[in-house]
């Protein structure tokens, strides 16, 4: 049948749509991303540029729970599990009962994101999982976050190294955190330079086979081809730094939502921001993908929306069948232009920081900082005069809605004390709204 057709050149597409246009001036129909990367309103063969595709063979689903008391985490994750969780992951910032925390559980479902440097408690931790869950720190992302190292730099990078010699060679220990770079307001392209400077930053004090232990953990924004194109992208940019290493690429993606579009007004819409995002997760190529709660940012943990949260991926993988369309982009002229296009302009800025002394270098100088507060505050001007939509809390408004039951502060808390560096802090864009809101509702903080 197509060969009934004539085959038609990117130029004839376009003055036909000109025409078609009656006058209309062609580059209104080009948007601009923030990454300065244009937005055409047609993609032909003519331009297209072929990306490599590094698929994985399926994905894994996730719960994510801080550790408060080790009785009640084991019940939840020892429940999550059997109702369809691949994996759980416990969050922790102090040394808790182990043996209490993983009785009857799984160890090779199990990853540990530990906020402290115990080496004790954490070669412990190794020990009585048999070594089969993963412990995963992240000094430098701890201080990008808090502006303070746990100790300081010499005595962190001390005990990184004596993790180093206890575990294995193949062991995934180090978690590149560039969720705190999204959260706080990066652009797409930066989250790429900055995940990896962030990772040559420890390939570089700790020696290159410490990039065949690391996992890399991305919030998932609301762009979603663009955040399709951002997994697709570092993938690539990845293999070319463990080339350039000359080290096996073992390289483990960490997926979940981003919180900087989720809301406590109209907060069931969360569930639809969320969804669209881990469905940009799953086609992008993360391994693992963790879903958050609707309610998380104002309610304690409560099992109803931990149950959705675990079945809105659930479904994605066994009703939606997600997990069989994982080469789905292959071909796609948009994504491919996309992730060509991220490629270059992230690896421009990599380059910059690299020249400049590297990333611990310009997180010391503020460099980093100053270029996240940039954007964010630029987002945040277009979420206040309503060019960028969050539904149901700056437009669509049901000013007759009664908030939910807020059992935690849902806003930024305001650190206290001297920092060595200006921290990076993730803040959602409604929470000005949302004061304000909550204030003339009679509530207040």
């Amino acid at each position: 049948m197509f060969q009934e057709f004539n085959k038609l050149s990117s130029k004839e597409w376009k003055l036909k749509i000109q025409a078609d246009l009656k006058g209309v001036d062609y580059q209104s129909l080009i948007s601009q991303t923030p990454e300065h990367i244009d937005i055409k309103p047609f993609y032909h063969a003519d331009d297209y540029i072929a990306v490599k595709h590094l698929v994985q063979n399926n994905f894994a689903i996730a719960q994510e729970l801080k550790i408060a008391n080790e009785n009640i985490a084991q019940k939840i994750a020892k429940k999550a599990l059997d109702q369809g969780a691949d994996i759980f992951t416990f969050q922790f910032d102090n040394t808790f009962d182990i043996d209490k925390l993983i009785h009857h559980l799984d160890y090779d479902k199990l990853i540990f994101k530990a906020d402290l440097l115990d080496i004790d408690f954490l070669l412990e931790l190794f020990e009585k999982t048999a070594g089969k869950s993963s412990i995963l720190i992240d000094p430098i992302g701890h201080f990008a976050r808090y502006g303070n190292w746990f100790e300081n730099q010499e005595k962190d990078f001390n005990k990184i190294r004596l993790l180093q010699q206890k575990l294995p060679d193949n062991y995934i220990f180090i978690s590149i955190s560039t969720n705190v770079y999204k959260d706080a307001g990066a652009i797409i392209t930066q989250e790429l330079a900055y995940a990896l400077g962030h990772a040559v930053e420890y390939a570089e004090n700790f020696g290159k086979e410490i990039l065949q232990q690391m996992q890399v953990d991305f919030a998932i924004g609301n762009h979603y081809f663009f955040e399709i194109a951002k997994i697709k992208t570092f993938k690539l940019l990845w293999e070319s730094i463990v080339s350039d290493y000359k080290v096996q690429n073992n390289l483990r993606i960490y997926a979940q939502p981003g919180i900087r579009n989720k809301t406590i007004f109209d907060p069931y819409v969360n569930m639809l921001r969320s969804t669209m995002e881990m469905m940009s997760a799953i086609i992008g190529g993360a391994d693992i993908i963790a879903n958050f709660p609707y309610d998380k940012h104002f309610k304690k943990t409560n099992s109803f929306s931990e149950r959705i949260a675990r079945n809105q991926l659930i479904i994605l993988k066994n009703e939606a069948h997600y997990n069989e369309a994982l080469n789905s982009t292959e071909g796609n002229y948009y994504i491919e232009n996309i992730s060509y296009q991220l490629a270059e302009k992230s690896l421009d800025i990599f380059k910059l920081i690299e020249k400049s002394g590297g990333f611990l270098s310009q997180l010391y100088k503020g460099k980093i900082q100053e270029k996240i507060a940039k954007n964010a505050t630029k987002e945040q001007a277009s979420f206040d005069e309503g060019k960028q939509v969050l539904v149901g809390t700056n437009k669509y408004i049901n000013e007759k809605e009664q908030v939910e039951k807020i059992d935690i502060y849902p806003f930024m808390k305001k650190r206290k004390g001297q920092t060595l560096v200006p921290p990076i802090v993730p803040k959602r864009l409604a929470e000005k709204l949302e004061e304000k809101r909550l204030r003339n509702m009679g509530i207040k903080f």
